[in-house]
């Protein structure tokens, strides 16, 4: 994924991506008379029993001990504990989705969790290895890296925490054409919740999204193949799976539509040329990925703006546009993109001629439908967002 500062003027971008883990669930109890809840539960007589979760607890002289920790649920009415709830909907039975029988046993299977998922709380969930990295990540031109929660939009809670401030040792000579300092340009953020950030001298840096001032280089061969700069995306190789690429896009230092398509070889880290990106837009598309093995563009523009899906075999574009009715308005000094959730947000500076404003602005995904800011006049300038391919793909 990419975001940039006008090309006039010294590019401060960065895009990150992060991980999400799947949620654990824990089948819960079926609740009956005899399910003991209060403060004084502690309390009881002869043989009598009580479900606590998943805990089978029993009268032992007149207080209850654990008996059992049940592995799926309790429930009295059933006889203690029982494979799952026949309240909860469905279930995990290894790494099958099954429904839940009413005397509490395992039913029909639903669904076999792909590779790259696990089954828990009865749906299926990515894996990821790396911890704490559900969110969308942004950066700002001030290089704090910050997450971003769309869950607290509207909500007296901020969505923007800051994380620290990012410290690459990069070059001190731009890539060829670049007029500005040496900056972040792009990144995107692996499974791992490591960071790939390009700079504006060609280099590429692994950043840790939880240790955002450790980084470290890696081989990538600035300015190789006229891959001078461009945005970034991982995107899964199969919907559901853990084996993903790093699509990039753009390579020239001028943001023009048009550029090429790619990605880059996970062994070697050479840039592979697959074709040419639309010669639609104002500017080069931003790029994100989902665990669902797509690609998006969003491409930013004065009059014009919008999001399409690009083919990962090609870089053509596919499907409809999405678009922000009239374009962004003023000049755009800089943007960044991240889907999550079924929603693709936008973070975007435009700028009047008087001021600059900064706006978190959102589109539906399934329906193409664009709801408008949801954010303005943020504290921050949005040089770059993402988010990983461990995202949650539709609202839950």
């Amino acid at each position: 994924m990419r975001s940039h500062r006008s090309v006039f003027a010294p590019l401060s971008v960065l895009v990150l991506v992060a991980g999400l883990g799947g949620a654990l669930v824990a089948c819960g109890p079926s609740g009956g008379n005899d399910d003991v809840v209060g403060d004084d539960a502690s309390d009881c007589t002869g043989t009598e029993q009580r479900c606590v979760g998943n805990l089978l607890q029993v009268c032992d002289n007149g207080t209850f001990v654990t008996g059992d920790t049940c592995e799926g649920a309790c429930n009295l009415d059933l006889g203690g504990c029982i494979q799952c709830d026949p309240g909860g909907g469905n279930a995990c039975n290894g790494n099958d989705v099954v429904t839940c029988n009413g005397d509490g046993t395992y039913g029909s299977t639903v669904e076999t969790c792909a590779e790259g998922t696990t089954c828990s709380g009865g749906t299926c969930s990515r894996d990821c290895t790396a911890d704490g990295v559900d969110l969308i990540y942004v950066v700002d031109d001030t290089y704090r890296l910050l997450s971003y929660d769309p869950r607290k939009i509207g909500t007296a809670q901020d969505p923007f925490t800051v994380l620290g401030t990012l410290n690459c040792p990069a070059a001190a000579t731009p890539v060829s054409g670049w007029l500005g300092d040496v900056t972040p340009f792009s990144m995107s953020v692996d499974r791992d919740g490591q960071a790939w950030v390009l700079y504006t001298s060609g280099e590429v840096f692994k950043v840790d999204v939880n240790n955002p001032t450790s980084c470290v280089a890696t081989s990538f061969p600035p300015e190789s193949n006229n891959w001078h700069l461009f945005g970034m995306g991982f995107v899964t190789d199969v919907a559901g799976g853990a084996d993903e690429k790093l699509y990039i896009g753009g390579g020239n230092v001028t943001a023009d539509p048009g550029g090429i398509f790619g990605y880059v070889d996970p062994t070697s880290l050479q840039p592979v040329t697959l074709g040419n990106l639309p010669n639609t837009g104002e500017y080069s598309p931003e790029f994100t990925g989902t665990g669902n093995a797509e690609l998006f563009g969003f491409y930013p523009g004065v009059s014009s703006a919008f999001v399409q899906q690009i083919d990962k075999a090609s870089g053509a574009a596919m499907g409809n546009q999405m678009a922000i009715p009239g374009g962004l308005g003023g000049t755009v000094s800089a943007w960044a993109f991240a889907q999550w959730g079924g929603k693709f947000y936008l973070f975007v500076t435009t700028n009047d001629g008087f001021s600059d404003n900064s706006t978190v602005r959102r589109i539906d995904r399934q329906t193409g439908t664009y709801e408008g800011v949801v954010q303005q006049n943020l504290p921050y300038i949005i040089v770059g967002a993402g988010v990983s391919t461990c995202a949650p793909v539709d609202v839950n």
